[in-house]
């Protein structure tokens, strides 16, 4: 217990408010940069709860067709989720790349099943938006140069949208001294040393890193491996979701396709604490080192600590029961 109390002693003192939140101070501005898996439709919840607390100002929210989602279905649940959420006025659009590698086919499949489940009711717009999402976010940035993005998977609408850049850019992905995550199908011709958002596209990783002008923070599974999906959790979830976003958040997470990933130990809440991170201090222990990301080969998509990498805050540790707590007080609060 002793231990325990002073881990999160440490935690706290050790990292710094990542969005300013002195009294006066004006909302911090958020862009959620995602592709639209079943723990980015979390954050989403989580941030809609946050946004409408006015601790942040969720501005905009662009999708990458590069990852767990479909072309046109994902824009579809982000626009779908928004409506559920109570979020009318956010703009949304997508952009679909040219990542070299794809996510597992059957992966995609199930969590769009997930997805459309936890949307009954919506239409279901799967046209593009106006804006591409890289046109998306730089237009935000101009607006607001103070802008924050959140980024949940892989990083091509941020690199396409530089060299316009946020204030900073807290980015899932990543794994510095832990293995990676790539399971469930994916080539074997790959090491299992990376984590799957980079590796989806290596290159956009590496540019977003290097040469975002703001500050980068980035949460890889040194810490997120803290917040493995847990029945218990889930049962405080099933006793207590009186809102849209808990309520959200319950009928993904207990979805019978995605229960047998959770007792398999597959699935963590990766997204929503990168996104927690960026808006409350405590709950993510950070480093500071100089971190790239291999373009090539067996290992591409892997982070290292390299003396030709950007100096940047990436996530060591991570108190699960502070998270946790956290997370469920949020998604609940009804204001």
């Amino acid at each position: 217990m002793v231990k325990r109390v002073l881990l999160s002693l440490l935690l706290v003192m050790a990292v710094p408010a990542a969005l300013p939140s002195a009294a006066g101070a004006r909302t911090p501005s958020v862009i959620f940069d995602t592709d639209m898996d079943f723990d980015d439709a979390a954050t989403l919840a989580y941030l809609s709860q946050e946004h409408k607390a006015g601790r942040i100002d969720l501005r905009a929210i662009t999708v990458t067709n590069d990852g767990a989602g479909l072309p046109g279905r994902a824009i579809r649940h982000a626009r779908c989720l928004a409506e559920r959420l109570g979020l009318p006025d956010v703009e949304i659009a997508d952009r679909t790349g040219t990542a070299p590698n794809t996510f597992p086919a059957e992966l995609r499949q199930l969590f769009d099943r997930v997805l459309t489940s936890a949307t009954p009711g919506c239409a279901g717009d799967e046209s593009p938006a106006r804006l591409s999402a890289s046109q998306l976010i730089r237009k935000t940035l101009r607006a607001d140069p103070s802008t924050q993005i959140i980024a949940t998977g892989p990083l091509g609408n941020v690199a396409a949208a530089l060299p316009a850049s946020a204030s900073r850019l807290t980015t899932m992905g990543g794994a510095v001294r832990v293995p990676g995550n790539l399971c469930c199908g994916t080539p074997p011709e790959f090491d299992g040393t990376q984590e799957f958002n980079y590796w989806l596209d290596p290159a956009a990783a590496r540019h977003a890193l290097t040469r975002s002008r703001g500050g980068v923070r980035m949460v890889s599974l040194d810490a997120a491996n803290a917040v493995l999906i847990t029945d218990a959790f889930l049962d405080r979830l099933r006793a207590d979701h009186r809102t849209p976003a808990a309520a959200t958040v319950l009928e993904i997470a207990t979805h019978p396709e995605v229960a047998p990933l959770i007792a398999a130990g597959l699935l963590y809440w990766w997204d929503p604490l990168a996104a927690m991170s960026a808006i409350h201090p405590g709950h993510v222990r950070f480093a500071t080192g100089r971190v790239d990301v291999v373009p090539d080969g067996p290992s591409a998509g892997r982070t290292i600590l390299s003396p030709a990498g950007r100096l940047l805050r990436y996530g060591v540790a991570a108190d699960t029961a502070a998270f946790e707590e956290r997370f469920l007080t949020t998604l609940n609060r009804s204001r």
